[in-house]
């Protein structure tokens, strides 16, 4: 009898280790929804191992979370056979609205998992961060009155630079497999902050404050075009993303032309430290915002950008004041 005491603990442990195990599909899907990647790493077939690595799946997911919003459940819709594999359709059920993908599973591993339904369709909201963004940038040339073409073009050349450098530094938590926590949030704000601002640092210092706010148009316009890419790939945008591109790009070019302005006068490495500062604060806020969709987060993420505008206020008269100082010379 004791012997059978002793054993039931056991029994019950091995039994509802094989109730609560996870069929490949649903461990596909819990991965989803939680973001632990290594819920589905177990079922993952090699070649979808070597394929499918924690880096891949996190930018997927995040992606998503991005355009649908934050994911509150799923559901079967079917399941269809094609040869030895069987797919698995689900309804992903999110907060700006649903879409489908579907698990392929055989011998009891993961194949496949896609995105159904998918096409690049330029719509209304595909143009709104570029919309902000070219609104901010047409208020700065009407004020400056001429148009800086091959700072802007600079601009769009830094951008490029910083997102290969930036992006997968930013995927090393994921890879590490500490995703999803405030840690990796900080520290993808941190490396956006010091990647971006570092090459707009080293870009402005020494240029004319025109030239410089150029710099920083030129960086915020592609980084506009870039978020509409992504929107055309993985969901929609709303109105509010054109206020925050107007916003984001005000703050590049004033962030751009501080650094030309505070460099000349001898305190252009404090004016970096206070910028990387401020914009590790707002994108950490706005990874943090793509994991809790709040209200409040964007307020204050949109009211950070503005404030690091407010140097433009004092800078766009003395750049102007510079070009008619040479159109008189």
């Amino acid at each position: 009898m004791r012997r059978l005491l002793l054993l039931f603990p056991l029994l019950l442990l091995i039994f509802s280790g094989t109730v609560c195990a996870l069929t490949p599909q649903e461990a596909m899907m819990q991965a989803l929804k939680t973001g632990n990647y290594s819920l589905v790493e177990p079922y993952l077939s090699p070649i979808m191992k070597a394929a499918f690595t924690r880096g891949e799946f996190t930018a997927i997911r995040e992606g998503l979370i991005r355009g649908h919003g934050a994911i509150t459940g799923y559901e079967l819709l079917r399941v269809e056979g094609e040869g030895p594999y069987r797919v698995y359709y689900y309804r992903v059920l999110a907060e700006k609205g649903d879409y489908t993908v579907t698990v392929t599973v055989r011998d009891g591993r993961v194949y496949g998992f896609h995105l159904k339904g998918f096409s690049i369709t330029l719509t209304s909201a595909v143009l709104y961060p570029l919309a902000g963004a070219i609104a901010a940038l047409l208020l700065i040339w009407l004020y400056l009155k001429r148009f800086g073409v091959a700072e802007v073009l600079f601009g769009l050349a830094i951008f490029l630079i910083a997102i290969a450098v930036q992006s997968p530094l930013q995927s090393l938590p994921a890879y590490l497999g500490i995703g999803g926590s405030l840690g990796t949030i900080l520290w993808g704000g941190f490396i956006a902050g010091l990647v971006q601002e570092g090459l707009k640092y080293y870009s402005a210092r020494g240029k004319s404050l025109r030239d410089a706010i150029y710099i920083g148009s030129g960086f915020g316009l592609t980084e506009a075009l870039y978020i509409g890419f992504l929107t055309l790939l993985l969901g929609s945008a709303s109105p509010l993303s054109a206020l925050e591109r107007f916003l984001a790009l005000l703050f590049h070019s004033s962030t751009a032309g501080l650094f030309s302005y505070s460099h000349a006068r001898g305190w252009g490495k404090r004016a970096f430290l206070l910028v990387f500062l401020v914009h590790w604060a707002a994108d950490s806020m706005a990874l943090y915002w793509q994991h809790t969709p709040s209200t409040w987060i964007l307020v204050v993420t949109y009211t950070i950008l503005g404030v690091a505008s407010l140097p433009l206020l004092k800078l766009l008269p003395q750049a102007r004041a510079e070009r008619e100082r040479r159109v008189r010379w």
